[in-house]
């Protein structure tokens, strides 16, 4: 199996993303995998409305979870689309919530994390982050139960 085809698999990517490129830098532990995507149309992320893609945003990068001791990050060119009723906007990816810079599967490692430590300094000293990314971490994790409780 291609590694690119072996990453696909354990992180879940489907289509239209794939994974165009993997880096494997041994001497910083490191793992870079770049996603691409087929020619597709996308659902504006404000309605739905599935719409051809306008351009894409600059690559962004996020980081996921260990692959065995090394430190793995995904990097995309997130396509955008050109509403009518919303105007230009970034689609969303299945990997990470909209401005984070980690993908969810590494969020929700950081806040179990959290909840087993019982503080912040306690995780973040495991998982290798800093307080303010905890905190972020913690902010996206409650922020639909804010909106559901109507704060």
């Amino acid at each position: 199996m291609q590694d690119t085809k072996l990453f696909e698999t354990i992180l879940g990517i489907t289509a239209p993303w794939h994974i165009a490129r993997a880096d494997l830098k041994t001497d910083e532990q490191r793992v870079d995998l770049w996603l691409a995507h087929e020619p597709t149309r996308w659902p504006c992320p404000d309605c739905d409305v599935e719409l051809a893609g306008f351009d894409q945003a600059e690559e962004r990068t996020w980081r996921h979870l260990d692959t065995c001791q090394f430190q793995t990050h995904l990097h995309a060119e997130i396509p955008r689309v050109q509403c009518p009723t919303h105007d230009v906007r970034q689609v969303c990816v299945p990997w990470a919530e909209p401005r984070s810079r980690f993908t969810l599967l590494m969020e929700r490692l950081v806040i179990d994390l959290i909840l087993q430590c019982r503080t912040v300094k306690g995780a973040c000293a495991i998982a290798g982050r800093s307080w303010d990314e905890a905190w972020g971490n913690m902010q996206r994790a409650v922020a639909p139960a804010r909106v559901h409780r109507g704060r």
